[in-house]
């Protein structure tokens, strides 16, 4: 046992005095009495009564001895623990695993009565504070000697659909040297932590290995649309020891109409991919569920987002339209990403004109195309230079193999993106802007150099329809938890999009093209100018829903958890007076 205050054992002495109190007779005074007959009767009581008086005399010195005894103990501060009493810093994991029951309570739960018995020990010198880690470390308090602080910031911790990044980690591994007086404690089932790799961090484990199963992978297309063909694609892992069957439950719509049961038998460990094939649904919601109980409910269901067909609507506007609208038309009867529309119409497809609409493709631009740029002379021998490498309008196109021919040197206006040019920077395909009017320039004649016959012209138009729409980058039917996504956008800026997680959230606003990481398990809705897209968010980690910790061990150093030995100490002290209060409170010493 070590007392970290040993000088307080001086105050034992105040036994000397407590034991003379008791020690100290008072000796009675003689008075005369005139009939001492009276008094004999008094006299014989007072013998009889005379050990039993002595003796609860010497039990209440016993008792204050004690009580003394336990306040200085108390004082002197033991532990029977070699803690060092360093200040700490608690990181709570409240990754998806941590959501997982082990013996009727979560191991968030089991992590955070951990953390309150840690927090109870620490004596009032020494400073904690408190923070969680899933993908990264989030603070929740400041280092500070107030429990109370501290046990709200562990009871405010919630749980979270994020999985456990040991890079998340690594911030902390710069400021490890400088902290000599600290230690950092992780609680945690240490699923995805490394030992090893982060032997600054002293890992007290919580949670034993259970029994689960859930999606690794599972993905949804629309395979034909009349009539209606989906294929479904998952892959499962398990951590039972043995096979188990069980159903996934297909159900598509806001109303979670069943569509299809599919009877699945899940073996130990990583399972190979199926697919399977449903004739019915469509765009949507769908969600894929696994009609069983287990540890872990976070990755027993897989929210999937069928999006729905898009079509760019292009409007042509030339004299000669028989190969512009053929170009539309490779994909409008093909993918069905485009559609031939003379009336509203999202981009305009032209040749040699400049359209008044807010979105246009421009092939070969003459000598009055004002905002496009200002033309000179025709070039000749001309070799493409790509300037702007994997730009979605050059997505599947050989530009080597494009014949710019009637091409112009041009003097661009400000504002404007080249994408292709000459090696003396004379712009072959090029966007330009002129307040909300945008155009993508393909500086050819497109009739002259009969590039309509090649393969590319259907390709670049379709490129730069989607691209002007904001529809080049598609969204996935699902991502993991953790990812990150572009936004389709048609300003290529920062774009406000409106996003909604789940139903009944209030949306927020969100800038810039990207969303993300996702934290937050379901379905979110993104909505901008470029239209309104569904996206379905899931678990998808094998190390969460393995759940396997049966290997990790617990490398925490001696520690100090649960009430304070002085804190038991005085409160035996209290006991003691209050038993002697009620014992002994008509008693007089001495």
């Amino acid at each position: 046992m070590i007392f970290l205050y040993p000088g307080y054992f001086l105050a034992l002495l105040g036994l000397l005095p407590l034991i003379a109190v008791y020690l100290l007779k008072v000796r009675p005074g003689r008075k005369p009495v005139t009939a001492f007959f009276l008094w004999r009767e008094v006299f014989d009581q007072k013998k009889n009564t005379a050990l039993s008086n002595r003796l609860r005399e010497i039990l209440s010195l016993l008792l204050m001895i004690l009580a003394l005894v336990a306040v200085v103990l108390a004082m002197t501060t033991p532990e029977i623990a070699s803690d060092q009493r360093k200040d700490l810093l608690l990181i709570l994991d409240n990754s998806a695993s941590m959501n997982a029951r082990d013996n009727g309570r979560t191991r968030l739960a089991v992590a955070r009565k951990t953390a309150f018995d840690i927090i109870r020990s620490l004596d009032a010198n020494q400073q904690a504070a408190v923070a969680t880690v899933s993908m990264d470390v989030q603070y929740q308090s400041h280092f500070t000697t107030s429990p109370k602080v501290l046990i709200d910031a562990v009871r405010g911790i919630e749980q979270s659909d994020c999985p456990f990044r040991s890079e998340a980690l690594d911030t902390l591994a710069a400021g490890a040297i400088s902290m000599d007086s600290c230690r950092i404690i992780l609680i945690s089932d240490g699923c995805s932590f490394n030992a090893d790799a982060n032997d600054y961090i002293e890992l007290v484990k919580v949670g034993s290995d259970q029994e689960n199963i859930g999606f690794l992978i599972c993905d949804i297309r629309m395979l034909q649309s009349n009539p209606v063909k989906v294929g479904i694609y998952y892959k499962l892992a398990s951590s039972f020891d043995k096979d188990i069957e069980t159903d996934i439950i297909i159900t598509y719509g806001p109303d979670n109409r069943i569509i299809k049961v599919i009877p699945v038998t899940v073996r130990p460990g990583i399972n190979e991919p199926e697919v399977y094939t449903i004739d019915a649904g469509g765009p949507g919601q769908w969600k894929a569920s696994l009609d069983i109980q287990d540890a872990l409910a976070n990755d027993n269901v897989a929210f999937l987002a069928l999006q729905p067909k898009r079509p760019v609507k292009i409007r042509v506007e030339s004299e000669h339209k028989f190969f512009l609208v053929n170009s539309i038309l490779a994909f409008a009867q093909t993918s069905g990403e485009l559609e031939y529309s003379q009336e509203n119409a999202d981009v305009v497809l032209s040749n040699g004109l400049i359209p008044q609409a807010e979105r246009s493709i421009i092939f070969g631009i003459k000598e009055s195309s004002g905002w496009c740029g200002q033309v000179a002379k025709e070039i000749n021998n001309v070799i493409a230079k790509i300037k702007i490498e994997d730009h979605p309008v050059l997505s599947n196109c050989d530009i080597d193999s494009m014949p710019f021919i009637g091409a112009r040197d041009i003097n661009l206006p400000e504002d404007s993106l080249v994408i292709v040019e000459t090696s003396e920077h004379v712009p072959l395909i090029y966007r330009v802007r002129q307040g909300q009017r945008v155009a993508i320039v393909i500086n050819m004649d497109p009739f002259e150099s009969e590039f309509y016959y090649s393969a590319w012209f259907p390709i670049v138009v379709y490129n730069c329809a989607r691209y002007l729409m904001g529809r080049q980058d598609t969204i996935a039917s699902a991502c993991s938890i953790g990812d990150s996504i572009s936004i389709p956008t048609t300003q290529y800026g920062n774009e406000t999009t409106a996003v909604t997680i789940g139903h009944g959230n209030e949306p927020f606003q969100l800038s810039g093209s990207s969303y993300g990481p996702i934290r937050k398990a379901g379905f979110h809705t993104l909505e901008n100018s470029s239209g309104k897209w569904l996206l379905g968010a899931n678990l998808f980690a094998s190390t969460e829903t393995l759940l396997d910790n049966k290997d990790v061990i617990d490398t925490s150093k001696p520690l100090n958890r649960g009430r304070p030995l002085s804190a038991t100490l005085a409160i035996l002290a209290l006991l003691l007076l209050v038993i002697e209060c009620v014992l002994y409170h008509r008693c007089k010493f001495g």
